[in-house]
């Protein structure tokens, strides 16, 4: 009997967490997540504000464990495509998950959000995309290395926005192999010159 009641609190609590998750994201379309208050998330919802504070002190920590759960999706997602030589493999991977929920990350991409969500994807690979570029013949000293990475993820990240920007329009293959073209090219850039000194 217990157990029952406690299905159904679990399966309450997805279901509030669910809507006030779907309200945020709406709310996001018309202004930045620092804007938003509980009282008006709660308002739209249709939600008590008691039960968004049993949950959460902030619209912000809601809005983190949005990202969290998408962050994590997107690597289960991917499986063991992560420990691949292929980066191609692994941009295209990306790219077609953060498709498939398009009107969600044009929310998280636009102005309105936060993309350091998909900064926090892309360092989770982090180790594997330097030993690629090793073998590639790149070899940096930490620091370098750390700039150059910093580029390649800001500027990966800014393509992604504007890509979301524009409706998603271009096919997730073409961004992925538009991404890995400009790294390889920069990382190529940074071969030739580190070879030069």
């Amino acid at each position: 009997m217990i157990q029952k009641s406690e299905t159904k609190t679990d399966r309450r609590v997805r279901y509030t967490k669910m809507f006030l998750k779907e309200s945020l994201l709406e709310l996001m379309k018309e202004k930045p997540i620092d804007k938003i208050t509980p009282t008006e998330l709660c308002r739209h919802a249709n939600i008590n504000r008691n039960t968004f504070y049993a949950h959460y002190y902030t619209t912000r920590d809601l809005l983190v464990e949005i990202e969290e759960e998408f962050s994590s999706q997107i690597i289960e997602s991917l499986g063991n495509t992560l420990p691949i030589v292929n980066t191609l493999d692994l941009l295209e991977n990306v790219c077609q998950i953060v498709y498939e929920k398009k009107e969600f990350c044009k929310v998280l991409l636009s102005s309105n959000g936060d993309a350091a969500f998909l900064q926090n994807v892309i360092l989770r690979g982090r180790d594997q995309i330097i030993k690629n570029w090793e073998t590639m013949g790149l070899h940096l000293n930490d620091e370098k290395t750390e700039i150059v990475f910093s580029f390649i993820i800001n500027g990966s990240v800014a393509i992604m926005r504007t890509w979301a920007a524009g409706d998603m329009r271009v096919p997730p293959h073409e961004i992925a192999d538009l991404i890995n073209r400009l790294t390889l090219n920069g990382i190529n850039g940074v071969c030739g010159q580190e070879t030069a000194e």
